[in-house]
């Protein structure tokens, strides 16, 4: 079986159990324990210069997921938030498209809360928020942004 068959695999594994149960704890306790680990071990790769949210929309997207920029191009960005559309492939849309799951609630329950814990642990004031409302399979794109609260 092919890497990327292998992953939606696991994945689509992994929310049949969640919605079976109605208990997304596993997968969110997976993610937060894999992705603050990396952070950890390689914090120093963030950049001293620039904003809060670049710094952290470049860690996470760029460094941590090594997701092409093309693919996740910035729409909108000042001092305080930056905006982003993600194109790239993505095993959990594959693994929803598979299974008949919705990505509104997927990505809400499974995927959200991880990726929070991701940027208060660069900065506490650093907020993940994703579009709903412009979520693939519903649109071309996924619209999230990272905003730096007062």
């Amino acid at each position: 079986m092919e890497p990327k068959t292998r992953k939606i695999q696991e994945i689509l594994e992994k929310i049949t159990n969640a919605k079976e149960k109605n208990n997304w704890d596993e997968i969110n306790s997976q993610l937060l324990k894999k992705r603050l680990q990396w952070l950890e071990e390689n914090k120093k790769m963030l950049e001293p210069q620039g904003t809060d949210v670049r710094r952290a929309y470049t860690l996470f997207l760029i460094q941590y997921l090594d997701l092409d920029p093309a693919k996740v191009p910035i729409i909108f960005e000042d001092e305080t938030k930056i905006i982003w559309r993600s194109f790239n492939w993505c095993p959990v849309l594959e693994a929803c498209t598979k299974g008949g799951f919705d990505t509104r609630e997927v990505c809400k329950k499974g995927w959200e809360q991880s990726v929070q814990a991701f940027m208060e642990k660069m900065n506490p004031k650093l907020r993940f928020i994703r579009n709903y409302d412009k979520i693939r399979p519903y649109t071309s794109y996924c619209e999230e942004m990272i905003e730096l609260l007062e």
